[in-house]
């Protein structure tokens, strides 16, 4: 193992952390960073958030530099649904937040202090190198993920919602959330703070609002890595509140859809891919540089404790796919809810929150209403009067609601299957897919809306997580788009999941198995 040679290719968080920990492991490895971008050049993006959890196993490893990226980081803020007419407590300080540019320069000085030589300005193809182990984590768009497509089992997708990346010359007071509209166009932001003098603004854009304010139009004729000008002078029209009358802040921005990357396989030969390069997971649930520094801490710690590079990359991909598998179920659920965010923004501020809140399945009306009572409280107003104090009886509490829908009438919410009605109006529909917001789901959502003689639809499927969770999203299309009572066949274990669907409208009931 002594002397092995380490090329990483790309200079984010990704390869930088990598670079530094496999450095601090083996001090006889010669490691290089490739980085394309010269010095001259500016960081690209804004602020990005870290959890504690990932920072706890960034200080288990590393606490020195761990300890630096606090130094520079934003931390005590809150999230809100910034309303209209009041604001809706989501959560309260869970994450920090740090430049892009801030952290690495971290990163690029801890790697640098253990003896990484890192050359800016350095494009490298994977057929221009000679060593022993070369790290691939030149991000989503992956110039050697590319390359060995075939190799890998690349899978590319696009999501159907438009965003953009700004920045504003201030802190704003919380992390928040916030709807603005525009003539007919309606843009949402989710805008943050990550140091005393600048904010995140994230904007997004649906179909629709990309239709009606002709954003498609404002790209003509740009030049590569152009601002978007005309949307940028747009958005800050729509946020002008929000922005307090300032500019906004950019650099190369403009328009993108966001791109899920899957690979059937991590490495190939001495060639191992980390970070966005090997997945991404949406920006609304988390951050691609939290997953960035867990895969950076999880390969060093396999090519530390073997000296056969195959089976290092072996116990990597097995250490870190299981979760970045669960991440990114989570990730597609909470994209799903923000992409069809226009079909739910009329709901009471406080129902809005419980449904953003128990958007991806991770967490529970009761875990939100540990800490917001109130909030919770207002939104299962529309469930009845009086909902119990206690979090841990809400669940009874919801699913013993009566239903009166015009297709159904029930005591409660929670059926067995020997109750669920019979007769040519009731269909049985079965879902095992995870893409409730794609074409297959079009065209059954279509073929119900033409269908009058269903009254009440009952989506039945496996009882694995994901599909759990695709049912659910599933049964809140229908409940938008037809007449029909929607009820969701769960197993047992998912009852907690069914009682947030209740609760957030996403099903009139569920029947337990």
């Amino acid at each position: 193992m002594a002397h092995r040679t380490i090329d990483v290719i790309g200079g984010g968080p990704a390869g930088l952390a990598a670079a530094r920990l496999i450095k601090l492991a083996d001090p006889s490895a010669r490691v290089t960073v490739h980085e394309r971008s010269d010095s001259s050049t500016s960081t690209f993006g804004f602020g990005v958030s870290l959890t504690e959890s990932t920072m706890r196993n960034l200080a288990a490893v590393d606490p020195r530099t761990a300890e630096q990226i606090r130094q520079v980081s934003y931390a005590g803020h809150s999230l809100t649904l910034r309303a209209t007419d009041r604001d809706v407590q989501l959560h309260g300080a869970r994450n920090l937040a740090i430049g892009r540019a801030a952290l690495l320069q971290v990163l690029t000085d801890a790697a640098t202090a253990v003896g990484v030589d890192i050359r800016m300005g350095s494009r490298v193809d994977i057929s221009d190198t000679d060593a022993d182990v070369v790290v691939a984590a030149d991000g989503a768009r992956s110039a050697v993920r590319d390359k060995l497509s075939a190799e890998l089992g690349v899978h590319i997708s696009h999501g159907s919602l438009h965003y953009m990346w700004c920045g504003a010359d201030f802190a704003v007071d919380t992390a928040y959330f916030a709807e603005r509209s525009l003539d007919d166009s309606l843009f949402v932001t989710h805008a943050y703070p990550y140091a005393q003098d600048r904010s995140t603004f994230l904007i997004e854009a649906d179909e629709q609002t990309w239709a009606s304010a002709g954003l498609a139009h404002n790209e003509d004729g740009l030049a590569p890595g152009e601002t978007d000008e005309a949307s940028v002078r747009l958005l800050e029209q729509a946020f002008a509140v929000d922005l307090r009358g300032r500019k906004l802040l950019t650099n190369r921005t403009r328009w993108a859809r966001f791109p899920t990357v899957s690979l059937d396989r991590w490495s190939y030969r001495n060639v191992v891919v980390l970070g966005d390069a090997a997945h991404t997971a949406h920006y609304t649930i988390g951050s691609g540089t939290k997953l960035a520094l867990e895969d950076a801490i999880a390969l060093s710690a396999a090519l530390a404790e073997t000296p056969d590079v195959t089976d290092a990359f072996t116990r990597y991909e097995a250490a870190r796919r299981p979760g970045v598998d669960r991440f990114k179920h989570l990730a597609a659920r909470s994209q799903g809810w923000w992409s069809s965010y226009r079909s739910r923004h009329v709901q009471a501020p406080e129902l809005v929150a419980l449904s953003y809140m128990t958007r991806a399945g991770n967490l529970t009306v009761a875990d939100y209403a540990v800490d917001h009572p109130d909030v919770v409280r207002s939104a299962l107003l529309h469930l009845g009067d009086a909902p119990v104090s206690e979090p841990d009886s809400l669940d009874d509490w919801i699913l013993s609601r009566p239903l009166a829908h015009a297709s159904l009438a029930r005591p409660g919410r929670e059926l067995a299957s020997a109750d669920i009605p019979v007769g040519v109006g009731v269909r049985h529909l079965t879902w095992g897919g995870d893409e409730v917001w794609g074409e297959q789901a079009d065209e059954l959502v279509g073929r119900l809306q033409a269908d009058p003689a269903t009254a009440v639809v009952v989506l039945e499927g496996p009882d694995d997580a994901v599909a759990v969770g695709a049912r659910i999203d599933l049964a809140e299309r229908f409940g938008w788009h037809t007449a029909c009572a929607v009820l969701v066949a769960l197993p047992v274990t998912a009852r907690p999941s069914g009682a947030a669907a209740v609760a957030s409208n996403r099903c009139h009931a569920i029947v337990l198995r």
